[in-house]
């Protein structure tokens, strides 16, 4: 025969004393209600039937003080939802969980409301949740933080520089709802290149290059910042205390604050990301994602003027800084066919293995520099191309005949200092630019032809 275990459970009565007493030690502020409803049934007020001393501490006044009375007569930090809330949990008998801002304790409460008793009663518990709710916003914060930064670091990844630029520069502006956001260069203490972000409504009249320039934005923007990588300017009434003729100029009912980054190449300033009139209510890590995103750009910049030296060097002559041979080749294949007007000077500096022979390569190079500069002054440097040892030639396309021909004879006319055979020639247009060159070569060969003759030498 096989015993049967049996469990017996003990019933314990809880008298009300037991009960207040249990809600009384809550850790949580704690009360309970009697709802005073109008004769429709509608919740006008409510009755304490219990406080505990932390909830006594919380609304500012003794347990003895509130039991007995109404909320509306004792509670002034009192928090309107409390009626709702009571409704549903005394009369329709549901539990409700609520969380609020109080911004007398500068505090995050949750409040959980639940029926007791019978209808009409309700009890409310009261929870700070003012650390927990700091660790959420900071984690959504961070969040939303490292998505803008992601964004940005993606339209910078993709494609031609300056749309990668424009697009995050948008991302970060529209983020920050602020009215302008730009990157200005930093060459060798001038203002560079500038690209920028503004808001189609807001982001007129801001200050321009003029402005940056006319009160010496850099020195002015290095103090600013006393050697940090990024500054938040939240009242630019504080740049007035030091100076008040930028201010008054520049920003005075234009810009209200700003934030401004460093772009570095290691511990060189190569330009400042800078971004006008953010709002002061923004879900994001400010400081965060315009550093990293300044980081990001730095090393878009970084590139992009490595790129930028790299292909210049490629097309430009390292002596005379006029372009090479490859930058001629390029022109000529550029602009044959095209129906426009162009004018080819060929230039060859005469007696320059003279030079060289009697006085040493140094001199000979400094003939070829000044030679350089003088044609470079009539025709501009652009248009100038050093294609050999001591040969020039100009490709000046869309240009009268008689422009060019002025530009040639005011060329003529230098090379008294500097002995220069010169050929030319002009076409209305560009048909067959090679021959063109061939031309102006072969004018040039005749006018050093001339040069020797009348100076009894042999050509050099």
């Amino acid at each position: 025969m096989s015993e049967k275990n049996e469990v017996v459970m003990s019933t314990i009565d809880y008298s009300d004393g037991d009960i207040l007493r249990m809600l009384k030690d809550l850790p949580d502020a704690c009360c309970v209600f009697q709802v005073v409803t109008d004769p429709f049934g509608t919740v006008r007020d409510m009755l304490f039937l219990f406080a505990n001393e932390k909830y006594a501490s919380l609304v500012g006044k003794p347990s003895a003080e509130l039991i007995g009375a109404t909320y509306y007569s004792t509670v002034s930090n009192r928090d309107e939802d409390w009626i709702r809330l009571s409704y549903q949990a005394a009369i329709m008998r549901q539990s409700v969980i609520n969380r609020t801002y109080n911004t007398q304790f500068n505090k995050w409460f949750e409040f959980w409301a639940v029926p007791v008793f019978k209808k009409g009663f309700c009890a409310f518990i009261i929870h700070d949740v003012t650390a927990e709710k700091r660790k959420e916003d900071t984690k959504e914060i961070t969040t939303k933080s490292n998505n803008v930064i992601i964004e940005c670091a993606k339209a910078l990844s993709a494609g031609d520089f300056k749309k990668g630029i424009k697009a995050a520069l948008k991302i970060l502006g529209t983020t920050l709802k602020a009215d302008r956001a730009m990157i200005i260069e930093n060459n060798k203490g001038e203002i560079g290149e500038i690209i920028e972000w503004s808001d189609r409504v807001n982001g007129t009249g801001l200050p321009s290059r003029k402005e940056f320039e006319q009160y010496d934005i850099f020195t002015m923007w290095n103090k600013q910042m006393h050697g940090e990588n990024i500054i938040i300017i939240e009242d630019t009434l504080l740049v007035n205390v030091k100076n008040q003729q930028a201010y008054a100029g520049m920003l005075s009912g234009k810009v209200s604050n700003y934030v401004l980054a460093k772009l570095t190449d290691k511990n060189t300033i190569i330009g400042y990301l800078l971004v006008d009139n953010i709002s002061r209510e923004t879900d994001v890590n400010i400081k965060e994602v315009v550093e990293s995103v300044a980081i990001f750009i730095s090393e878009e910049v970084r590139n992009y003027i490595l790129q930028s030296e790299m292909l210049y060097m490629s097309e430009h002559d390292i002596l005379t800084d006029v372009g090479n041979r490859k930058a001629f080749n390029s022109k000529i294949g550029m602009l044959e066919g095209m129906d426009i007007s162009v004018g080819i000077c060929f230039v060859d500096i005469n007696g320059l293995k003279s030079v060289n022979d009697e006085m040493g390569h140094e001199a000979g190079d400094n003939v070829i520099k000044e030679a350089s500069e003088a044609i470079a002054s009539i025709f501009k440097k652009k248009y100038c191309y050093r294609i050999g040892g001591d040969e020039f030639v100009v490709v000046m396309p869309q240009v009268s005949e008689g422009t060019f021909a002025q530009h040639v004879e005011r060329l003529r006319k230098k090379s008294k200092k500097i002995s220069m055979a010169i050929g030319s020639v002009w076409s209305e247009k560009c048909l067959d630019v090679e021959e063109l060159v061939n031309i102006a070569d072969k004018n040039m060969y005749a006018d050093k032809t001339e040069f020797y003759s009348k100076n009894d030498r042999r050509k050099e």
